[in-house]
């Protein structure tokens, strides 16, 4: 649609579109009973290699503006949303041995990935990914909020109402701890910050 035709010559249609066929694979995998955020993730990947680099440079400017704007407003939705779970929510269980499992078993997890991928990744490159580096994927990366939503999902049964608390507050303790934390760990392994 952006390459073959001349849709460059409307630009808010050409951004409309873009974002309307972004939704359209979020809808069509929840309707055939699929993840729609892994939709979303790999529609994502395919558009900033593929239909973003055929968009006119006015739709380009236009749809950046409108995804970093979506983007803002789902982090304060998601955070607003998870700060009411956590307070609203009246079937919470609370299992500390299970709380605790649950975050050794997402750190085991993190280092089971970022390390061996990094060191897979660095026998092909010529400028290797330095281990500072490496450990600061390790403390940093994503904070849940995928897993939040995906726990809030169904919450019927009591292991069900165990798995979304212990997600709320791993979430909690990764945005607050390792969040805030970022800037002193980035001094502490000497990575140069770049603004």
């Amino acid at each position: 649609l952006t390459k073959f035709t001349k849709l460059c010559e409307f630009p808010m249609l050409e951004t409309g579109l873009f974002f309307l066929l972004s939704w359209s694979a979020f809808l069509s995998a929840e309707a055939a009973g699929l993840t729609g955020i892994v939709a979303v993730l790999f529609c994502g990947v395919t558009q900033a290699h593929y239909t973003y680099n055929n968009l006119s440079p006015d739709s380009k400017m236009r749809t950046k503006q409108l995804f970093e704007f979506m983007n803002f407003l789902a982090e304060n939705v998601i955070f607003c949303y998870m700060g009411l779970a956590l307070f609203t929510f009246q079937n919470h269980i609370f299992n500390p041995l299970f709380i605790f499992g649950a975050f050794v078993a997402v750190f085991v997890a993190r280092a089971c990935n970022i390390y061996p991928l990094s060191f897979l990744l660095n026998l092909g490159r010529k400028q290797k990914i330095p281990r500072n580096f490496q450990h600061m994927m390790m403390f940093s990366g994503l904070r849940g909020a995928i897993a939040f939503a995906l726990a809030i999902q169904d919450t019927e049964s009591q292991p069900k109402q165990m798995m979304f608390t212990t997600a709320l507050l791993i979430v909690f303790f990764t945005v607050w701890v390792f969040g805030g934390g970022t800037t002193p760990m980035l001094t502490w392994l000497q990575i140069r910050l770049v603004i």
